[in-house]
């Protein structure tokens, strides 16, 4: 599959940092491995629970299920929007070019097919281990707003931050890792000023790991969950 661009106006692009390969879903999307990391995620209900609380229920999509969710809830809500959403997280392979940016770089233009190979070559022996993303919350994840609610700012101050990891990576700091690179891409590239969040209570895990990457809680109340933690993180 050849990879021109990702759409209009948007260059493909590939993400590295010291262990990870963070790779756009618009490219992503078209390996199979990928949508099989991605349905394997929603069908474990440790997983569900730990990410979306326990409410959630297991889902069970086929390839051709997995691949029209990838579309429509992440590249037409998200990427097609506003160039920004979610990515699929790997480890990066042995023969990835060392770089002189050990956190986090970015490989476009004629260096992208250094990291893809010709026509994507390279990503199908990539081992997925989940995804992180970046999305205006106004138009993907916020309850409809009430008359008296007050004014929200700007999408670049509502960019939410997701991310899953498979149970079998957890405790090693890849989301830290793959999550840390695509807010400071979404900083340089797409001028985002503030980044927000939210957890449920009792998800610690979550909450530790906002704490680290810098997020404090907040009393914003986006999304009107009670139970649910607020966080938010602004750009200095």
């Amino acid at each position: 599959m050849a990879c021109n661009s990702l759409y209009e106006g948007i260059e493909p692009f590939i993400i590295t940092t010291p262990r990870l390969i963070v790779v756009p879903t618009p490219i992503a999307v078209s390996q199979k491995s990928y949508r099989s990391l991605y349905a394997a995620l929603h069908a474990d209900a440790g997983f569900c629970r730990m990410g979306f609380g326990p409410n959630f229920p297991v889902r069970h999509w086929d390839d051709e299920e997995t691949r029209e969710i990838i579309h429509t809830r992440d590249i037409n809500r998200s990427w097609k929007r506003y160039a920004i959403g979610d990515f699929a997280v790997g480890l990066r392979q042995p023969d990835t070019p060392n770089d002189n940016l050990p956190q986090m770089s970015v490989f476009e233009g004629q260096d992208f097919e250094t990291i893809s190979g010709p026509d994507l070559q390279k990503l199908p022996s990539i081992e997925w281990v989940g995804y992180t993303g970046i999305r205006d919350a106004c138009t993907t994840s916020l309850p409809p707003r009430e008359p008296e609610d007050p004014a929200l700012p700007p999408w670049q101050e509502m960019v939410e931050i997701r991310y899953g990891v498979s149970p079998d990576f957890w405790g090693r700091g890849l989301a830290r890792e793959a999550t840390e690179a695509v807010m400071k891409w979404s900083i340089q590239k797409r001028g985002v000023r503030r980044f927000i969040a939210e957890t449920e209570g009792d998800n610690k895990r979550s909450g530790g790991l906002l704490q680290r990457i810098g997020f404090v809680r907040t009393e914003t109340n986006y999304w009107k969950e009670p139970g649910e933690i607020e966080w938010e993180l602004i750009v200095k």
